[in-house]
């Protein structure tokens, strides 16, 4: 390396020029009177007391009192590990300006691709602080740390409901955001994954990736893939850990809610829903309450038994008889039904008298 970037470096870690140039002037004489090491620098003689102590000051070196004043250098090592920390943290500032200058925001963008968890979990956080209906959410304990305040605030701010799988063995201490709808712990070890609001995925592996990444989705028909592998393998088959007392019975998806309701319904019990979504022929905004009256999938009734996800994967479709008739809800992308539903609420149960 030249002497000229070196001396570059060394005021990149916080030396002044002349202090930088002082410095290695002395590697180059080696222990030597203070006078001399402004005659082969460009520190004029009136200055250089002033440069040495305060490299000095800073652990570059040491002074000796002789009949002159000498200096040498000392070992470098402290200098040597700021120049590494500089340097990393110079390192890290470059990438996450690339990652924040090349990314387009998900908002905007159907997929990106970004090099650091540490901003997929940052790109998370901001997506969480805007959303509006829902969020599932598979996350290490340490993650679900990060992310609680801005899960705390959709919820007071916006009643969000959220849905958290944790990836826990049992032993760790899993904290518990306030409203949050249900975590359940999922004991094998899988992948950070966020999706929000139907319509935007962070994906990020935490464990057996060659090198980090993250991926930002911002489409539906993607995001209701990766919400069939969150619901399939990372919630159904696990465990609840924490079951909200302060809502009713609360789903974010109609196969879930058919998946729980169904060995109900065919015991004849009498189930009041309160359906929020959006209107499939206006994209309007509506809410519907009414009694369960039929379940269909793929056009044909459900079975009189709790029906699995995969009989479940296809059209899903609830007839619900309320004061102003009998409406059609579907789920995630429905076209055919007359509401598309985001939140189905059981507001009661009654079973018929023996």
């Amino acid at each position: 390396m030249e002497t000229d970037t070196l001396k570059t470096a060394l005021e990149e870690a916080g030396l002044t020029g002349q202090q930088a140039d002082a410095y290695l002037t002395l590697l180059e004489l080696g222990p030597s009177p203070v006078v001399r090491i402004a005659e082969h620098s460009s520190v004029s003689s009136s200055r250089i007391y002033d440069v040495v102590r305060a490299l000095e000051e800073q652990g570059f070196v040491e002074t000796i009192e002789r009949d002159r004043l000498h200096t040498r250098p000392r070992e470098p090592m402290d200098v040597l590990d700021r120049l590494r920390n500089k340097s990393e943290i110079l390192a890290d500032a470059a990438d996450e300006i690339e990652d924040r200058w090349e990314q387009p925001d998900p908002m905007e963008s159907r997929v990106s691709v970004l090099k650091r968890k540490e901003t997929i979990l940052r790109r998370t956080a901001e997506a969480i602080s805007r959303a509006e209906i829902a969020i599932e959410l598979a996350v290490t304990p340490s993650q679900l740390r990060e992310l609680r305040s801005t899960i705390e605030t959709a919820i007071e701010e916006r009643d969000v409901l959220v849905q958290i799988s944790v990836y826990d063995a049992g032993d760790a201490d899993v904290p518990v955001p306030d409203g949050v709808l249900e975590i359940r712990r999922c004991p094998i070890p899988g992948p950070f994954l966020a999706i929000i609001d139907r319509l935007y995925v962070f994906f990020s592996p935490n464990v057996h990736a060659d090198e980090p990444y993250g991926v930002t989705i911002g489409d539906e028909i993607l995001s209701f893939i990766l919400h069939w592998y969150f619901l399939t393998c990372l919630w159904a088959q696990n465990e609840p850990i924490h079951v909200s007392s302060n809502h009713p019975p609360t789903y974010v998806s109609v196969e879930g809610f058919v998946h729980d309701v169904s060995p109900l319904f065919f015991d004849s019990a009498e189930i009041t829903v309160r359906i929020i979504g959006h209107d499939t022929t206006t994209g309007e905004l509506l809410e519907v309450t009414g009694s369960l009256a039929h379940i269909t999938s793929n056009g044909q009734f459900a079975p009189n038994h709790r029906p699995t996800y995969t009989e479940l994967a296809g059209q899903v479709t609830l007839f619900l008889d309320t004061e102003d008739g009998l409406y059609t809800i579907g789920g995630w992308g429905a076209l055919v039904e007359d509401v598309e539903a985001e939140v189905l609420r059981i507001e009661g149960i009654e079973f018929p008298p023996l």
